[in-house]
């Protein structure tokens, strides 16, 4: 053990000895050493989570939403993404069904990517496949946006009848039926406030024993049978075709969308 007496008489540091050097040398070394890795690792991580956090673009929905009890439980209200070409969602954040009674929708989607070609609010069918989009925003209008993209359609109705309306008849139709004002062809006048009625359990005036639209049978009502493939041999008018033109690869989801409607007017009635 030592004493007090032997510490006294133990020889001072030398800090110029060559051993004492070389020790304090290798220590300083090491220190300076290991803080430099610990450095640049920490930099390293730090860098990865701000690319990531800055990966894409965000996009804000605001909307007031009605009509979405109307929905069948075949069908979704979404805000999606969808690559060029594709009929099938990227990305999906659904609107939750309590959105009803003008009830108000905020929807943030974050880290929309360059592969993303469009942003829509649009109603998806159980597979994600896009059925009628009600509100698009093109991605390439915002390659170098930096805030966040808002799309605010205010109110919108997605009860399946006022789908119909607003993004087929209003779209594809009424150029031949009433449009202008008129009755519209074979008398049919598929405007706001007409079609219902010029359509649910009324004769054919075109095609003798059958009605345009049976209630709860899509199969038997004409409608359905002229939009089909084929169409054009029960009425001599390619309607497929106009319906096609508007929604190309998305037209079969369409008419399965229009007769789940049909099917569903039993219910009602």
């Amino acid at each position: 053990m030592m004493t007090l007496a032997s510490a006294r008489t133990m020889p001072p540091f030398n800090f110029n000895s060559a051993s004492n050097m070389s020790r304090s040398f290798s220590f300083f070394y090491f220190f300076i050493l290991s803080f430099f890795l610990v450095s640049c690792d920490s930099g390293d991580i730090i860098e990865k989570t701000t690319a990531k956090e800055e990966n894409g673009h965000t996009v804000k929905l605001t909307a007031s939403v009605t009509g979405m009890t109307d929905l069948t439980d075949k069908y979704t209200l979404s805000l999606a993404t969808f690559k060029a070409g594709d009929s099938y969602a990227t990305t999906v954040y659904n609107v939750p069904a309590t959105a009803n009674d003008n009830g108000e929708v905020n929807i943030i989607m974050p880290n929309v990517g360059d592969d993303v070609s469009t942003v829509e609010l649009t109603i998806t069918n159980r597979l994600r496949q896009r059925v009628i989009t009600l509100a698009s925003i093109s991605m390439s209008d915002y390659v170098s946006a930096t805030d966040t993209i808002r799309l605010n359609i205010g109110t919108v109705d997605v009860g399946m009848f006022n789908v119909i309306q607003h993004n087929v008849f209003n779209q594809s139709c009424i150029q031949c039926h009433g449009g202008n004002g008129g009755g519209g062809a074979a008398g049919l006048n598929l405007t706001e406030g007409q079609a219902r009625t010029n359509l649910v359990d009324v004769a054919s005036t075109r095609k003798e024993g059958m009605f345009r639209i049976v209630s709860g049978n899509a199969s038997q009502s004409l409608l359905h049978q002229i939009l089909a493939e084929g169409g054009e041999e029960v009425l001599h008018y390619n309607h497929t075709e106009v319906l096609s033109s508007q929604f190309k690869n998305d037209v079969a989801a369409v008419r399965t969308f229009i007769d789940d409607w049909i099917n569903k007017l039993k219910i009602e009635n």
